[in-house]
Parts: C-alpha cells; sequence; structure tokens
C-alpha cells in the first residue's frame, strides 16, 4: 500500500460557497409536507451538522415521538432532494466564495489527495457543487450519507482512499478545511490539522477556543494560505 504525503479535506457550505436559500426552504417544505407544520431554519440549525442530525433535531423541534424519528429522518432527506435538485439551480441567490477555484487549482497542483468532507449527503453536496463546476477537483468524498456523526467522517476518509486509491495517510498529514467550530473539533478529535475560513466574525471567538493551525477571512489573498501549506507540511 503507497503512504502518500497530505490529504486535504474540503467542506462545503460556508467554506467554498454560500448556498442560498434554495436548500433550507427544501427542506423546511419537505418537512411541512410530513408535518403539516411549517418550521423556519436559521444558521445554526445548519452550520457544522449532518443533513440527518438536522432532519432529527427540526423534528424534535417539532415534537415528534422519538420512536418515530429515525424512520422518517431517511423519507424526508429523499423528498428535500427532489425539492432541491428542482430549486437549486433556478436558485439566484447561491455564491462562489472569491478565491475558492484559485485555492482548488492550487491543491490540484500540488502532491495532495483532496477529497470533499461535508455534512451533506452525497446526491445533496453534488448538487450544491455542479452549477459551479467544482467536482472536477474531487477525487472522492465523505458525506452524511457515510454517518450523521460528523467526528466519524475523517475516518471513514482514510478507509476509502485505501480501498479506492491503495493510498495510507497519517492523521498528522490530513488537514480539514472548513468554517465552523465542528470543522476544528473533527479535525482535533482525529488528531488531524484545521483550517478555518472565518465567514462570521461572531464565530471567532468559538473558533479560536479550539486552537486551529490557520484562520483566515478569505482564500484571498491566495498566498497566506500557500504559505501555510508549504511551510506547515514541508512541501
Amino acid at each position: 500500500m503507497q503512504k502518500n504525503k497530505t490529504l486535504i479535506l474540503v467542506d462545503i457550505d460556508g467554506t467554498l460557497i454560500s448556498p442560498g436559500m434554495a436548500p433550507r426552504q427544501s427542506l423546511s417544505q419537505a418537512i411541512q409536507e410530513d408535518s403539516g407544520e411549517i418550521l423556519d431554519f436559521e444558521v445554526e440549525h445548519f452550520a457544522g451538522l449532518t443533513d440527518p442530525v438536522i432532519v432529527e433535531n427540526a423534528l424534535t423541534r417539532l415534537a415528534y415521538d422519538p420512536n418515530r424519528i429515525n424512520g422518517k429522518v431517511g423519507k424526508i432527506i429523499e423528498r428535500y432532494l427532489e425539492l432541491l435538485v428542482e430549486n437549486y439551480p433556478k436558485s439566484n441567490d447561491k455564491v462562489l466564495f472569491p478565491g475558492a477555484v484559485s485555492f482548488l487549482e492550487f491543491l490540484k497542483s500540488s502532491p495532495f489527495r483532496v477529497g470533499i468532507i461535508t455534512g451533506n449527503v452525497g446526491r445533496g453536496a453534488r448538487i450544491k457543487l455542479s452549477p459551479f463546476g467544482l467536482l472536477e477537483y474531487f477525487s472522492f468524498g465523505v458525506f452524511g450519507s457515510d454517518s450523521a456523526d460528523r467526528n466519524e467522517l475523517p475516518l471513514i476518509a482514510l478507509k476509502k482512499v485505501s480501498e479506492q486509491f491503495s493510498e495510507c495517510f497519517e492523521p498528522e498529514n490530513v488537514v480539514i478545511i472548513g468554517d465552523t467550530v465542528y470543522d476544528v473539533l473533527c479535525a482535533h478529535r482525529n488528531g488531524m490539522k484545521s483550517v478555518v475560513i472565518l465567514r462570521r466574525e461572531e464565530w471567532r471567538k468559538k473558533i479560536e477556543s479550539e486552537k486551529p493551525e490557520l484562520i483566515v477571512k478569505s482564500f484571498e489573498p491566495l498566498d497566506i494560505l500557500r504559505y501555510w501549506f508549504y511551510s506547515e507540511l514541508s512541501l
């Protein structure tokens, strides 16, 4: 088995893109169709969580019978995806963050294995990335459909690269790039490095308390990230 140098895992929502309102509206509709109740979602109901946990939390807020929740989550996610594939391409508020493509080009040109790590289920991630042409930058991914527990995703990623590419990475040679404190916790609980793209200044204190290896406010200027990768990872 080949032992490669560095594995980079990149989050989607809030890191590479802002998906706009279509995902939360689609999920709200899927839940309303099942429950008959309208549920409004705020950022804190989504940020850093996997899709199954988001739905489970929503049903708990609606006082669903706990014994019924597990049986409902998959059904609601399937309906959400049906609505998302219809609504997302037509939405005009989804945004590709400045510098994201340049950063992905940098990763592509460097000696890294690059994958997705996201709470989105697999199909949802592909729907969100497709309009921006970003799927080509990733050779694999780990998703909320692999585990509802975000902290399990990095180890699933190591298993996937072993099975798909016959590659082995030490945890200290894995970097998780995200935008929330959950991304930092996910990295550090698995002995991995964390890079945070700080999109919300009000999250800074909580993120800094977990001591990520690097915090930047944007992919621009790319020189800051490039310097960190080359110095920290000894490229």
